[in-house]
């Protein structure tokens, strides 16, 4: 069947969503996106969505209706303040500065929540122009995914008993899946193209549908043994982590939120980073040196070429999201 969207109603409060404005908007996602899709993405808006309801409190704004364009560049306005240094409302609470891809993300989710609870985009707010600076999507920090951090915070998990969780944590880094893909990826399939050519396509549960053969990765001792411990630890009569009766919405709340404790515990801030690890075992290995977080950038005909294996074989269409991951020029 297909998806309706709920149509706004400009009579009721918060257009029908419910009497409380951040439960209005959690309500407002879930139908936009459907109850029990794109879980990651619902969860990141309904946490970032609390600061602008927070903001929108303290201006005595409660109900969604009476959201407006003023308020919208005075929300604008007070993150760009943030930018710089911390902002201290009249009660004397202090909020901390922020950084401009947060900044960025903020103002994103507020004209996503918008969107879902009026179903127009009458009230919009461009970030750029909020802020007066982009975001930067180049990568400046060292990658913190060592292979021993991931293996270390894969035997924590699994003496807590989160042997899937350690599978997801070994398949992201040895195999640069993201956490979805370690869910639904078909682990036999996997196994026979691996016995058969050395390597395996990572097709299961890829963004945005895109299930490519060139996303195929030549498997070392590392993928071996992340692929082998996965099919091991998978559910009876399953292919892929997820048992028939589960969901991926349900394992990230029983399962995966414990062990992203786990893995911060062991140095490694987030299951992406295990993939920008990843990402970086391929640069090197094709320039034969540092990448551009470790070292100067040395040939730039190899440099380019490692960008778009990078790209490629981490699922995005365009090479210059490697910079993301690895850095830039």
């Amino acid at each position: 069947m297909s998806k309706k969207k709920k149509t706004a109603n400009t009579e009721k409060r918060n257009f029908g969503f419910g009497k409380m404005l951040l439960w209005a908007f959690k309500v407002a996602l879930d139908m936009l996106y459907g109850r029990h899709d794109h879980y990651g993405t619902r969860r990141s808006h309904k946490i970032r969505v609390r600061v602008f309801v927070e903001f929108c409190q303290r201006r005595g704004v409660r109900d969604a209706r009476h959201i407006d364009q003023a308020l919208l560049v005075a929300f604008g306005k007070y993150l760009k303040y943030r930018l710089e240094r911390s902002y201290q409302w009249p009660d004397g609470q202090l909020d901390q500065p922020i950084s401009v891809s947060y900044a960025h993300n903020l103002i994103s989710t507020v004209n996503t929540c918008l969107y879902a609870v009026r179903n127009d985009e009458v009230l919009h707010l461009s970030a750029r122009k909020a802020l007066g600076v982009a975001r930067s999507n180049v990568r400046k920090t060292q990658i913190e995914a060592d292979v021993a951090d991931a293996k270390s915070a894969a035997d924590r998990m699994i003496a807590a008993g989160l042997k899937r969780g350690a599978a997801v944590v070994v398949l992201a880094r040895a195999w640069g899946m993201r956490v979805n893909e370690a869910l639904l990826q078909d682990l036999d399939r996997m196994q026979r193209e691996l016995e058969e050519q050395g390597g395996a396509a990572i097709l299961e549960g890829t963004k945005g549908g895109r299930k490519c053969r060139s996303r195929t990765i030549t498997a070392g001792k590392f993928q071996r043994e992340a692929l082998e411990f996965a099919i091991s630890v998978r559910p009876a009569g399953s292919r892929c982590l997820l048992a028939k009766t589960e969901n991926a919405t349900s394992f990230y709340v029983t399962t995966l939120n414990r062990c992203r404790r786990i893995l911060r515990k062991c140095g490694v801030p987030s299951y992406r980073e295990l993939r920008a690890g990843f990402a970086e075992d391929i640069y090197e290995g094709i320039v034969r040196g540092p990448s551009p977080l470790r070292g100067p950038i040395g040939d730039r005909v190899l440099d380019r070429i490692a960008r778009e294996t990078v790209a490629r074989l981490l699922g995005h269409a365009r090479h210059q999201i490697a910079s993301s991951y690895i850095g830039g020029y």
